[in-house]
């Protein structure tokens, strides 16, 4: 075609017009834009240590949770161990109850005579069962600069308590009466100077005559003796005994 015939030319289509953005709904407000902490904030850091230790206390009770799936579970391993120790005690208590008395048997009334206790220093206490003479002696104790701050034990210097044991008493028994005989003459001793350093008289108003039966009474719960006094040594020991016992059964349950 001419170029002439400008008006029979062919018009090309007009460009597209650009999409318009999208309107936000109706209603819809979006929230503003928050302040970022930096990462440098302590409370955002103690917020992430907190995260932190979260996540690693849930790893270590999942890994505790799986292994005590697992035949070599070391926590089955001491369950076993603390059946075995409370099988071990509970069988312990039931042996101690089930010890039966031995046949108790008293000593004869051999008066305790010539009782004497000397307030010197050092304190010296004294008397006398048949033809055996005990005599004790005290022991101070002393600070550093010389002062005494304590009564001292007593220590036996003459005597001996099994000379006291009845010929007639059965051999197998003759050295824990000896034994007893020893620890009670002790507390006869000490309980003398006692009373004598408080001021009271060396003897009770019901025992102003004391025998040696008095320092060997029979023991009906397990057959031994009581010390002067009225205490069984070896009822107490068996008690002490029983609540180390009970005291570790309740720590390991």
């Amino acid at each position: 075609m001419p170029s002439w015939r400008f008006w029979e030319r062919k018009q090309e289509p007009p460009a597209p017009s650009p999409e318009a953005a999208p309107l936000p709904a109706s209603g819809l407000r979006l929230p503003p834009p928050r302040d970022r902490a930096p990462a440098g904030d302590p409370a955002t850091r103690d917020k992430l240590a907190a995260l932190c230790r979260r996540r690693e206390g849930m790893r270590y009770d999942l890994e505790r949770a799986e292994a005590a799936h697992r035949p070599d579970n070391p926590w089955r391993q001491r369950i076993a161990l603390l059946d075995e120790s409370l099988g071990t005690i509970e069988a312990d208590l039931v042996r101690q109850e089930a010890i039966r008395p031995l046949p108790g048997f008293p000593l004869p009334p051999v008066p305790i005579e010539e009782v004497t206790v000397e307030p010197a220093d050092p304190l010296a206490v004294s008397f006398r069962i048949g033809p055996e003479r005990f005599r004790f002696s005290e022991e101070s104790d002393w600070d550093q600069r010389g002062g005494p701050v304590v009564r001292g034990d007593l220590r036996l210097r003459e005597g001996d308590a099994a000379a006291l044991v009845p010929t007639t008493t059965p051999p197998d028994r003759r050295d824990a009466l000896a034994s007893h005989l020893a620890e009670s003459v002790i507390v006869f001793a000490t309980d003398l100077r006692d009373r004598a350093v408080d001021g009271e008289p060396p003897l009770p108003p019901e025992r102003r005559q004391p025998t040696l039966t008095d320092l060997a009474e029979p023991c009906e719960v397990c057959g031994g003796w009581r010390e002067w006094g009225g205490t069984c040594e070896t009822c107490a020991a068996r008690a002490y005994q029983a609540q180390l016992l009970n005291a570790e059964a309740v720590r390991l349950a």
